[in-house]
């Protein structure tokens, strides 16, 4: 059956949902919250119906902006519409969950489906509960890689700049707050003479994404030419990789563990390997933080996503170099888009109250980068990365790229302001700082309204190793408003949140 498409000024919606009269879903036979074949093009897409007597008339279909803007599908567009096939991936899934190995083609399929909305978001969650029990063995763990980079489109950056065929990337498993790495890193990499074009993702577990982050100076939903522009004239991009059609599978997975606030380590290993083979990467540098309250707290389990992460990488022919990290608090002292953003700047302008803690970091994963990729020779790297800090070269880049990136104005650090509401948490004791609990700080800075409000954060006063006397100030909160500002005050737990000795 054809629709004429009726473009609904309604938002978006990340369910792919569209509007049938109620007599044109009882001709196709479908009903409310039963899955659509949409198909324009070449473009095939599953789509849960909803049904309405006024919003759209019949003989059309409504379509929610993701859809109509992402595919440029113009107001009375001819759409294909009819009733699935059933899907073989969930009887491949139903085989997962009962223990069975699953082939080349089921994970294939799997992954195709995933990507184009055709499993709905609880079959996704039972696919994604697979990773915790059974888990996958060697062979579906490639392949599923495989399948999760071919769900769609691939993009190259060799020889777009200066002839350069070598395309380097950092990518973090993340878990760990505070961390203003990226948007540091990034154009110290590109000022050294790497191409760099940098995807990331909005947060999952930590209070923000790097995404979240560079959304306070510049915009990051690009579009593929927009990005490859971008890496033809600066050399480098820093953007949402979700607003590609980049592994989209690995994008709806990541929309699942959100809400279910989940994450597996096999599957941390796919999502970053398949991203990676979609931008024809050729070095990587991975960086595995692990300890108490982050994400990985094991230095078993951060040994084998070492070994993992080599041993997948090396299968697709991308070297790869890796970075563990024992994490004894958040990588930096700003927590929150804006207070992380702020934090980038400074250490990017040499101001003097900038973060050291993340700047040497920085520096130490710039210097690997630059040796691994031959940049520079063995143990070279860290003091040819701080003179492109200390010249403010990677200053004068970011800018440059945030620009091409439609970024309308440079902007000092300090233009970039916390919420208005603020509290200071007091220590109760003296003694030394030993650790502070990641997640904790997570818990505060989600209640304060991270990341989606940019403006809330954390800033830490006292970090590990230092020394604390009762009623110094160990944290301060921001929020929006007093609610908000009470809701982080309520989460806070002294020996929930700092070891002392």
């Amino acid at each position: 059956m054809y629709l004429m498409s009726k473009n609904l000024d309604l938002g978006e919606d990340n369910d792919f949902n569209v509007v049938l009269h109620r007599n044109d879903a009882e001709k196709i036979g479908v009903r409310e919250g039963e899955t659509l074949l949409v198909g324009f093009g070449e473009v095939e897409l599953y789509a849960d119906v909803m049904e309405s007597e006024t919003q759209v008339q019949e003989g059309h279909i409504g379509l929610f902006e993701e859809i109509w803007d992402q595919y440029g599908i113009e107001e009375g567009a001819s759409i294909f519409v009819d009733i699935p096939q059933p899907s073989k991936s969930l009887e491949a899934i139903s085989r997962k969950l009962m223990g069975k190995p699953l082939t080349q083609e089921d994970l294939s399929e799997i992954m195709k489906d995933v990507g184009t909305r055709r499993l709905k978001e609880t079959e996704i969650a039972f696919f994604v509960s697979t990773f915790f029990n059974p888990g996958f063995n060697d062979d579906e763990i490639y392949w599923m890689t495989k399948g999760m980079a071919e769900s769609g489109d691939t993009m190259s950056f060799r020889n777009v700049k200066n002839g350069n065929t070598i395309v380097a990337d950092k990518h973090s498993i993340g878990g760990v707050a505070g961390k203003a790495i990226t948007p540091t890193l990034i154009p110290i990499l590109v000022c050294g003479g790497l191409v760099v074009p940098n995807t990331s993702t909005r947060a999952i577990t930590s209070p923000a994404g790097t995404t979240d982050i560079l959304e306070v100076v510049m915009p990051v939903a690009l579009s593929e030419d927009e990005v490859m522009e971008v890496v033809k004239k600066t050399g480098g991009c820093m953007f949402w990789g979700g607003s590609l059609k980049l592994s989209p599978a690995d994008d709806v997975i990541i929309n699942v563990e959100r809400s279910l606030r989940i994450q597996e380590f096999q599957k941390v290993l796919v999502s970053i390997v398949a991203k990676k083979i979609s931008m024809d990467i050729t070095h990587i540098l991975i960086d595995l933080p692990y300890g108490n309250g982050s994400k990985v707290e094991s230095p078993e389990d951060v040994r084998m996503l070492d070994r993992e992460f080599k041993k997948l990488f090396g299968k697709f022919g991308i070297k790869c170099e890796t970075i563990t990290r024992l994490i004894k608090g958040p990588d930096g002292r700003s927590i929150g888009p804006n207070a992380e953003m702020r934090e980038a700047l400074k250490i990017l302008e040499r101001q003097e109250d900038r973060c050291v803690e993340v700047e040497e970091v920085v520096v130490d994963m710039a210097g690997r980068l630059f040796e691994e990729t031959e940049v520079v020779e063995i143990g070279e790297g860290k003091k040819f990365a701080r003179k492109i800090l200390d010249d403010k070269d990677a200053l004068k880049k970011f800018w440059e790229m945030a620009i091409a990136q439609g970024a309308t104005k440079e902007m000092h650090s300090s233009e970039i302001k916390n919420a208005e509401f603020s509290e200071d948490l007091l220590s109760n004791r003296n003694g030394l700082v030993e650790s502070i609990d990641n997640t904790a700080l997570v818990s505060i800075a989600r209640a304060l309204g991270n990341p989606k409000i940019k403006e809330a954060g954390i800033y830490v006063h006292k970090m590990p190793g230092e020394e604390v006397k009762k009623g110094d100030k160990l944290i301060t909160i921001y929020a929006t408003t007093q609610t908000r500002l009470a809701k982080g005050r309520s989460m806070f737990n002294i020996d929930k949140l700092y070891r002392f000795r």
